[in-house]
Order: C-alpha cells, then sequence, then structure tokens
C-alpha cells in the first residue's frame, strides 16, 4: 500500500470530536489537508457547532452526525445517517475513522441506556457497533483507528488507575458486579480493561477484515489537563487539571502533540500499513503481551455482535 493523495476526496469520521485529543485531532485534520468530508459524530453541543465552523473556515466540509454513545439505538441511527451520505454520494466512502469517544466513570455502577456497564458500553461496545455497521462504506485499505491507552497493561505499577481484569464480556458487560462495584477502584478497573478491549477489538477486526481495512490502536499517552477525571473527587480532579500538566511526566504528551500524530495517521502520512498495530504517542510499538489472545479476540467480537442484535 502505498501513502494516499490528500488532495483526493476524502471522507474521515471523528467520534467525540468536541474536546481535548478529538478536538485537536480534527483540528490537525484540515490544517493538513483541504477539501475533507469531516463526519463529526457526537452529542449536539455549542462546542460541535463551534468546530463544525471551525472546519468550514479551513476549507473543508463539516457534517454533524447527532450520537449518544451510551445508546445502541442512537449508534445505529448515526452509522445509517452515515451509510445513507456515502450511498447518495453526498461524500465518498469513508477513507478513515478516529474513534475517539469514549469516558471513565467513578465506579461501576453506571450503565447505558440497554442497561450495559457504562464504560464497557461506550469504550467497546459502541465502537464495535459504529464500525461493524460501516464496513461495507470504507474504500480499500481504509484506516480504523481506536483510541487506546497504556492503562490497559498488566505489567505496569499500579499508578493512578487500578489495574485490568479481563472477566470475559458476559461479566465485563454487567454493572454493579464484584464487592467493590460502588467505588473508585471499580471504575478505574472498568477503563483499562475497557482499554485492553480495544487492543482485542483491533486484532480481530484486522484477522477478519484485514485485506480491506487497516485497523490501528494509538495511545495518545497520558494527557494531563482533559476531560478524562471530569467524573472524580475534586481533589483528583485539581490534580489531574491544575498539577500534573506542569510535571512533563515519563509518557506523558498533549493533546495537541498526539492529536497531530492521530491526524496524520487518519490521513495516511504515518503508520499507513501497520496492519494490526499498536503507536505509543508517536512511535509504533507492543501492547502488552496480555493484549494477543486470539481466542479473547473472537470471544468478544462475537459477544459485542450478539449485544447489538439483542438490544435492537
Amino acid at each position: 500500500m502505498t501513502d494516499r493523495d490528500i488532495t483526493e476526496a476524502s471522507t474521515v469520521v471523528v467520534t467525540g470530536p468536541t474536546r481535548g485529543l478529538g478536538l485537536e485531532t480534527t483540528r490537525a485534520l484540515v490544517q493538513l489537508a483541504t477539501g475533507l468530508d469531516v463526519l463529526l459524530v457526537g452529542r449536539l453541543s455549542q462546542a460541535m457547532e463551534q468546530i463544525s465552523s471551525e472546519i468550514a473556515i479551513a476549507q473543508s466540509r463539516p457534517h454533524i452526525i447527532a450520537c449518544d454513545f451510551a445508546d445502541l439505538d442512537s449508534v445505529r441511527s448515526a452509522s445509517t445517517e452515515i451509510a445513507g451520505l456515502i450511498d447518495s454520494g453526498a461524500v465518498a466512502p469513508i477513507s478513515s475513522i478516529v474513534a475517539n469517544a469514549g469516558l471513565q466513570t467513578i465506579d461501576r455502577n453506571h450503565v447505558t441506556k440497554q442497561g450495559y456497564e457504562l464504560t464497557f458500553g461506550v469504550n467497546v461496545l459502541a465502537q464495535q457497533v459504529l464500525i461493524n455497521e460501516l464496513l461495507d462504506h470504507f474504500e480499500l485499505d481504509a484506516r480504523i483507528i481506536l483510541v487506546g491507552s497504556g492503562t490497559h497493561r498488566d505489567d505496569r505499577k499500579k499508578g493512578a488507575v487500578a489495574l485490568p481484569r479481563w472477566e470475559g464480556p458476559a461479566s465485563l458487560c454487567q454493572p454493579g458486579v464484584g464487592d467493590d462495584a460502588g467505588e473508585s477502584a471499580a471504575g478505574q478497573r472498568a477503563y483499562a480493561t475497557s482499554k485492553l478491549c480495544v487492543n482485542y477489538l483491533v486484532h480481530e477486526l484486522d484477522r477478519r477484515h484485514g485485506d480491506k481495512v487497516v485497523a490501528l490502536v494509538h495511545d495518545p499517552g497520558m494527557m494531563p489537563g482533559t476531560g478524562l477525571a471530569r467524573d472524580m473527587s475534586a481533589a483528583k480532579r485539581l490534580a489531574w487539571e491544575k498539577v500534573m500538566p506542569r510535571l512533563n511526566m515519563p509518557g506523558s504528551s498533549t493533546p495537541q502533540r498526539s492529536g497531530r500524530v492521530l491526524a496524520e495517521m487518519a490521513l495516511g502520512l504515518k503508520f499507513a500499513d501497520a496492519r494490526g498495530g499498536y503507536v505509543n504517542i508517536d512511535v509504533l510499538g507492543d501492547p502488552s503481551p496480555q493484549s494477543f489472545n486470539p481466542e479473547r479476540e473472537a470471544q468478544l467480537w462475537e459477544a459485542c455482535s450478539e449485544m447489538a442484535r439483542s438490544a435492537s
């Protein structure tokens, strides 16, 4: 595969484009290339209108697609709307999707509209459903980039986020599981495990459809100051938003730096043929050994597909 000419008509989908990494990725996309069709997928808001205006000023074309990733009906509706734009010829087939939307909760008791544990439902299930629904609307060798996190590693020190724990999708999708379900450690563990699942989704996507698309994980590094801590305690929010950004910690980055790399990946300017690869900020590397497990990968993909069917 050769890097595509980014002057060609390109359709880029960005989920969660209104703040942090998603916002800076979107800004970098239209700085690097003009004439893009940028599909902005997320909740309707003033921030969505603002980034839409920025895209238009930069001589690309914004398309706002309303989506609540905590509601599978909304995810399917968004995918149908995107498919309709492509089928009608309003935009070209998708050249890349940046699956950035995600969250971390303060416990394991929050739920999606369909009753699934919220972190799993948004960070894993909704991503698989959106991508699966759109598979027939990607151009050949389109890039599908899921945003990962170093928290998926079980060989790290615990630090500020609990270690991941694979429990199988039937358990991971359930809220209130475990004696500590109402505690912050359970919310942290759910987040870390969801990012382990992101690696599984990418590997299974590559296994099933690697002849048609290039699936990758982008770990943007630790980015203190972003909205990830919005549901944490006041003390932890203060440390995350005000103190840690000043410390220049190893493995840390900024939304601007990582967003530009993510935009370059989406446009095929970096790691264009790193199928099933893991990019750590701006270096092609390896996820944890636990991230490679064909049995779990297939199990997770099939479970997400079944949950989607059950919820329809």
